[in-house]
């Protein structure tokens, strides 16, 4: 984006600034959707555990009872764990490492999905290769906002929802493609949908995401592309070209 009356200097300077703010933007937005939804889960895992202790004291099979109850603690167990990263994906951290993209994009898609309530959505993965080298911090920003995006604009009519992302190795570059079955992107809002501030306030609060504008904008700091073919009711399909660089490389 060129703003006119700046010199060079002040351009680099901007750019600078924007890609902060949309990394930024997309970790505060990650985590208040988290912090919203840890909430009512432990909200209601509480009620759920008392009235089955409750229904435990008033049981005459106390086993079948408690064993409920313990069930009940597994299932929330099972979403703190999802939730746990390691340090190295923290956006502080800004080196490449290897990462193992089938057991992360199952994380992320496994709490996206509880996040929309996608629970007849499944994963088909086609990784070659399995592994990437890459940002880790960034790269899970990617997963999270397309893997969202899919099971957000979800079409209810056509029954199994599908989220699909492949991996391959083209012309020296990573190729991650994202592709669902859902509502599709209408022909007049394909286009503004990849502009930056094309997001209005009333959307914004609404939880609608950073959308695909900051996610762009991120690639394409990241010296890759994001481009995005879509039809009303046929689905979208994202692919995301990024460089491959070398361990211990750092974002600059």
């Amino acid at each position: 984006m060129l703003i006119p009356n700046t010199t060079a200097t002040e351009q680099t300077q901007l750019q600078v600034v924007m890609n902060y703010a949309a990394e930024l933007e997309l970790e505060v937005d990650r985590l208040r959707r988290r912090d919203q939804f840890l909430q009512q889960e432990a909200r209601d895992h509480i009620r759920q555990t008392a009235s089955l202790c409750r229904q435990a004291g008033q049981s005459q099979n106390e086993e079948k009872a408690l064993r409920a109850v313990v069930e009940a603690c597994d299932v929330f167990d099972k979403l703190l764990r999802d939730l746990h990263e390691s340090p190295g994906y923290h956006p502080s951290f800004d080196q490449v490492i290897a990462i193992a993209l089938r057991p992360l994009a199952e994380q992320v898609f496994r709490w996206q999905q509880r996040l929309s309530g996608a629970t007849n959505a499944i994963l088909r993965l086609d990784l070659q290769p399995e592994s990437i080298n890459w940002f880790p911090a960034r790269l899970r920003h990617f997963l999270d906002n397309l893997i969202s995006n899919a099971l957000r604009y979800r079409d209810p009519e056509k029954g199994e929802i599908r989220v699909g992302l492949q991996l391959r190795v083209v012309d020296g570059n990573y190729e991650l493609r994202f592709t669902d079955n859902g509502l599709g992107i209408p022909d007049d809002k394909a286009t503004g949908m990849l502009e930056l501030f094309y997001r209005a306030a009333p959307t914004r609060s609404a939880g609608l995401g950073v959308g695909l504008a900051v996610v762009k904008l991120l690639v394409e700091h990241s010296c890759g592309t994001l481009s995005v073919s879509s039809g009303e009711g046929q689905g979208t399909s994202v692919t995301v070209v990024l460089p491959r660089y070398d361990l211990d490389d750092h974002i600059d």
